[in-house]
């Protein structure tokens, strides 16, 4: 071999090598690019969540709204407030739903974080929403679509491919 192919063929590789680290410092910047651009957006929803508002909504609905009030004509017929709550709940999760489905948050965090919380609201809230969108429209798709990959994809999954670490007392 000469001298002359070696140092084309090492000139080659050198220039493979450049390539290849641009191409893989590239992307990560414009993954923390993205990432920054979505911190907001994922802050918000977790400060949401931890509005007493929220708890209190939560909570009726899983152990009150179905014994108080029949599915049977929707939720937009229901009390003020008992309207506020469910729609305050199913919103939220509607627009988180949105979210995940367009891939502007990791469907890992949103069910890691609210799978079981999202999925027993999707379980109580469905009557209610079903004969809406009999009455009305087709709401709450989002929602009903992030409760369907919570059930497919329990938190537990998420938290052991996250590989969450333990530390009992």
């Amino acid at each position: 071999m000469s001298l002359s192919l070696a140092l084309n063929l090492v000139a080659v590789l050198v220039a493979v090598i450049a390539l290849t680290t641009s191409v893989a410092v590239s992307r990560r910047q414009l993954r923390l690019a993205q990432n920054s651009n979505v911190l907001p957006i994922v802050i918000q929803l977790f400060r949401e969540t931890r509005e007493p508002e929220f708890s209190k909504a939560i909570e009726y609905i899983s152990t009150r709204l179905a014994a108080d009030h029949p599915p049977d004509q929707g939720y937009r017929a229901l009390p003020s407030e008992v309207k506020r709550d469910i729609r305050r709940i199913s919103l939220f999760y509607d627009d988180v739903g949105k979210l995940v489905t367009h891939g502007v948050v990791e469907e890992r965090l949103i069910i890691g974080s609210y799978g079981l919380n999202i999925v027993n609201m999707w379980d109580v809230l469905a009557p209610y929403i079903y004969k809406e969108r009999t009455l009305t429209t087709k709401a709450m798709l989002y929602f009903e679509d992030l409760a369907a990959r919570a059930k497919a994809r329990p938190m537990e999954s998420v938290h052991a491919q996250l590989r969450l670490g333990q530390c009992p007392p």
